[in-house]
């Protein structure tokens, strides 16, 4: 089995300095792309640019981001993770302060609709191109400075961090829009700044780390066998998660019959529910009790089953916010678990491309998810999430029989 760099030369206060650095900088990330997607559906309207081009500035950002996240990952093994980073947060800063000076030009008509349509892809997908990096970089970074007892908790933190930022983002966005639509997203680009400069300057980029220590792994196949089940587990999960974002709102008011206004407020405590849910199965579960991977995969799996059952068959609000808990829970657990699973099945010079690929590839049933799940939508409500559990049970099926999943250890 592949070693991993101990962190017993590394002082303790140090260690837990570097790991609240990266967070904060990941809650500032997370808070801006939730930010985003409540200013972005009102301005677009103003604009004059119609939900299904939206969908597409998202989808062809999220696109790119399949192949490129890989190749930093890769990047990171080579030249160090703290580089990446900074990269990816300065790409990020860049990105959005581009998008909201394009939205600015088209909300005052400087320009026609049909030239900020593409300014606005050209700009977000300047996230996909810079941005992809960080993500893999930091997982990288925590495999680094982590034992393999410690593994799954660290990167835990990192699915922790996007979620605070994504949970409390859109509080904070309301607050600033006060002062203008743009606002929030003009501060997400100067966060994102400021946390590139505190990397730069806080952050080490020690020595002792792996993927200075070995000689350049080959390239990462994209279906490397080792971590291929992990790769499914990944993409089934940000499928599952994308089609319950999207259809959540329209299930919530179509089953219960609910107005406007009523769908807004009962659609945000049930969004509410499922982070918060998320957010105390990675900071407090997982940082308590420790589970490994494999007991995360498997309990996460089959909580999310249970959920989209529940949310299948439930008739009532109270069924419906508990199958919301159950999947927050879930989901809180299989990310980092597959996560945590591919970094332990990996050398140590090959951590960043693992996250890349896994972080990259799985990206893809954010794009696919939702398209799917709207057309079935239309056929019948109850039908994306039908199969959302059909998948689900077939993903219980894998990491309770795959011979690679049965062999992780920690």
């Amino acid at each position: 089995m592949p070693s991993a760099p101990a962190t017993r030369d590394a002082p303790r206060s140090a260690f837990r300095r570097d790991f609240a650095l990266m967070f904060v900088c990941l809650v500032s990330v997370g808070m801006g792309q939730s930010m985003l997607f409540s200013i972005l559906p009102p301005a677009s309207r103003e604009i004059g640019i119609t939900p299904f081009q939206v969908s597409t500035i998202f989808a062809t950002s999220a696109s790119l981001w399949v192949f490129v996240s890989p190749a930093w990952g890769r990047r990171s093994d080579r030249s160090g993770r703290r580089q990446v980073i900074i990269i990816g947060l300065l790409g990020y800063a860049l990105s959005m302060s581009l998008l909201a000076l394009v939205i600015d030009i088209g909300r005052r008509h400087l320009l026609p609709t049909f030239a900020v349509f593409p300014m606005m892809i050209a700009a977000r997908c300047i996230f996909a191109l810079l941005g992809s990096g960080t993500g893999p970089a930091t997982q990288a970074y925590i495999a680094d400075r982590t034992t393999r007892t410690e593994r799954t908790a660290g990167v835990a933190l990192v699915s922790a961090a996007m979620g605070l930022g994504e949970t409390i983002g859109p509080g904070v966005g309301a607050a600033l829009a006060v002062v203008g639509l743009l606002a929030p997203l003009y501060l997400s680009s100067a966060l994102a700044v400021l946390s590139a400069a505190t990397i730069w300057l806080f952050l080490p980029e020690e020595k002792h780390h792996a993927h200075a220590h070995h000689e350049p792994a080959k390239r990462m196949r994209v279906f490397d066998r080792r971590i291929r089940p992990f790769l499914a587990i990944a993409t089934a999960l940000q499928s599952a998660r994308g089609t319950t974002v999207v259809c959540l709102a329209f299930y919530l008011q179509d089953e219960l019959g609910l107005g406007a206004e009523r769908t807004v407020q009962i659609a945000g405590l049930g969004f509410v529910t499922l982070a918060v849910a998320g957010l105390l199965s990675q900071l407090v579960i997982v940082q308590r009790f420790r589970p490994s991977a494999r007991a995360m995969m498997r309990v996460g799996v089959g909580l999310m089953l249970a959920a989209f059952l529940l949310l299948v068959l439930g008739t009532a609000l109270p069924v419906f916010l508990l199958g919301l808990a159950l999947l927050g829970v879930g989901m809180g657990l299989v990310r980092p678990g597959a996560s945590a699973a591919a970094s332990l099945s990996v050398e140590a010079n090959e951590q960043g491309s693992a996250a890349g690929i896994l972080g990259g590839v799985s990206v893809a049933g954010n794009v696919f998810g939702p398209m799917i799940g709207t057309s079935l939508y239309g056929l019948s409500h109850k039908a994306p999430f039908l199969v959302n559990a059909a998948m689900q049970a077939v993903v219980l099926i894998l990491v309770l029989t795959n011979r690679r999943v049965r062999q992780v250890r920690a």
